[in-house]
């Protein structure tokens, strides 16, 4: 896998800015959503792209490169000073873009990544910036306390309070502050005792609710490392062996939830849900790129205990990504939705891909040289969606004669548009130089899809949708 995760982590180094930000069209391919659908068209950083700074820090560790240390102390002096009056981090609206100001989850995995960074890759951080870090992960948690109380709670939501409880752990770890163990260990009870379930599938295995006034559906899939990694951790801290049981057993929930699509691809399922008092699992539609975390989860508590079905998981999606990874780098996003949120590529949902991967597979000598090549010119096609990269510019497309997004995008601006044509006379057109070149059409047919455009340089082309690619006609 380590000549994939370089192409990862090329990707999605043309996406970073100058002043430290990640830029992406990041779309939710769990909920479905994205800035388009939420009218906002925003492209620039969102904070749930945060895990790729301790991904790179673990990058460093095994290879220094003096260029990527100072690239990745700028991303995290960008990110600690991204702040909005309220003291909640800036750009947190991740599929809303900047609709949303309001929201535990995107602050609580800022400061859980900021707070790895500083653990793990300290040595590559000027002073100013690991002061800066400690400074805002308090200030923070402060801002956050209107989220239930800032502590667990009756309206708690599960994934996130985990979240914030991660985040504390790494801060203990990262700057040796002890004194909210009290705390920690009564919010960690409070979750498993109220939260965790048992029987889905079986009785070794277990998911937890989602939020205390739903007892009717299990958390999706992808949202499970941030209950994992956190109880792993405290486990090795604290020394209790009912953290670790938890931990597995939601890992082993997982790991037993999941199916085999028609790729023949291991996949994780999206949820369990309850009807007529019994448990249904539901597959899709699910993501594929964003099972980062969870994995990651999964292989810290495998470095407690070596389970041999987890660690056969784990390979078992490891094969699922290289089956969908792109020429580009980046993989195909979902199934299910049949729509852009198939084939369009959130660089946050990555940046967990990236996380995980560098952390079970390690970084390969060349990562850092391939890290600065220029991605590929490719193409994504989807069922009525097109994902097209072309050097700076990115579209979201449509087939011959269909006109349904038509979306225009340059990794280096934080906002996209609508391919709005000048004769309308508009004042929304899009910029000069947001024009798309060299775009290639495609027709879609009743026996595949055709090329119509010819091409100099040649598209990578891959097909993500029911019917084949069938090259030029």
């Amino acid at each position: 896998m380590q000549d994939r995760t370089t192409l990862l982590g090329r990707w999605l180094h043309s996406w970073i800015r100058p002043d430290g930000s990640i830029n992406g069209f990041n779309n939710h391919s769990v909920w479905g959503g994205n800035p388009y659908r939420w009218i906002d068209f925003h492209a620039g950083h969102s904070t749930w792209s945060s895990p790729l700074l301790p991904a790179l820090a673990g990058a460093l560790n095994a290879f220094p490169d003096k260029a990527a240390a100072e690239l990745l102390d700028r991303m995290c002096a960008f990110q600690a000073s991204s702040l909005q009056e309220s003291g909640q981090y800036r750009f947190i609206g991740f599929e809303s873009g900047e609709t949303s100001r309001n929201a535990l989850i995107h602050n609580a995995i800022t400061n859980v990544a900021l707070a790895m960074t500083v653990r793990d890759g300290r040595q590559w951080l000027s002073e100013q910036t690991v002061e800066r870090i400690r400074t805002v992960f308090l200030s923070n948690l402060q801002a956050c306390l209107h989220f239930s109380g800032g502590r667990a709670g009756e309206t708690t939501t599960c994934n996130q309070e985990y979240a914030r409880i991660w985040s504390k752990l790494l801060y203990r770890e990262a700057y040796g502050d002890t004194s909210r163990d009290d705390e920690l260990v009564e919010d960690l009870d409070y979750m498993i005792a109220h939260f965790h379930t048992r029987g889905t599938p079986d009785g070794e295995s277990g998911g937890t609710l989602r939020y205390l006034g739903d007892a009717e559906a299990l958390e999706p899939a992808e949202y499970y490392g941030l209950m994992i990694a956190p109880l792993t951790l405290a486990a090795r801290i604290f020394g209790n062996k009912r953290y670790a049981d938890e931990a597995k057993a939601i890992a082993l929930h997982v790991a037993r939830s999941a199916w085999t699509d028609e790729a023949g691809q291991k996949r994780f399922h999206r949820l369990w849900y309850r009807r007529d008092n019994r448990w249904f699992l539901m597959k899709e539609p699910m993501l594929v790129a964003g099972m980062g975390l969870t994995l990651y989860g999964i292989h810290q508590y495998l470095q407690l205990d070596r389970v041999a079905e987890l660690e056969q998981f784990l390979a078992d999606c490891d094969r699922t990504y290289a089956h969908y990874q792109t020429e580009g780098g980046y993989f195909v996003s979902a199934s299910g939705w049949n729509h852009e949120a198939n084939v369009a590529p959130s660089t946050s949902w990555h940046t967990h891909d990236l996380l995980y991967l560098l952390a079970r597979h390690g970084a390969p000598a060349n990562f850092w040289d391939e890290w600065n090549k220029p991605v590929a010119r490719t193409v994504l096609l989807g069922d009525d969606a097109i994902w097209i990269e072309n050097g700076e510019h990115w579209s979201i497309g449509d087939y011959y004669w269909q006109d349904i997004y038509g979306l225009l995008g340059k990794k280096t601006a934080p906002v996209f548009y609508r391919n709005i044509p000048a004769w309308t006379m508009s004042d929304k057109v899009p910029p000069a130089d947001f024009a798309f070149p060299d775009k290639p059409v495609f027709l879609k047919t009743e026996d595949g899809i055709y090329l119509r455009s010819r091409h100099e340089l040649p598209y990578a082309i891959v097909s993500a949708c029911g019917k084949p690619y069938l090259g030029e006609g």
